[in-house]
C-alpha cells in the first residue's frame, strides 16, 4: 500500500448533520447560504447536497474566534 496515499479523505456531511452540529434552523441555513456566509454546498450523486467537513471546520474556526 502506498504510504503517501491519502487514508482519510475529506468527508461530506449532510445539510441535516451541518444544522445539527451548528444548532441552526433550515431557514437560517438557507438565508446564510444565500448571503454567501456559509461554506459552499456540494452536490453528491446528482441530487443530495452537503458540505465538505474541512470547509465546515474552517468555517467554524473563523466564526468561533
Amino acid at each position: 500500500m502506498n504510504t503517501q496515499q491519502q487514508t482519510n479523505p475529506d468527508r461530506i456531511i449532510s445539510r441535516a448533520q451541518f444544522r445539527e452540529l451548528t444548532g441552526m434552523s433550515r431557514t437560517t441555513e438557507w438565508r446564510l447560504n444565500q448571503e454567501g456566509k456559509l461554506p459552499a454546498v456540494i452536490e453528491v450523486n446528482g441530487r443530495a447536497l452537503g458540505y465538505l467537513e474541512s470547509a465546515y471546520i474552517a468555517w467554524l474556526k473563523q466564526h468561533s474566534a
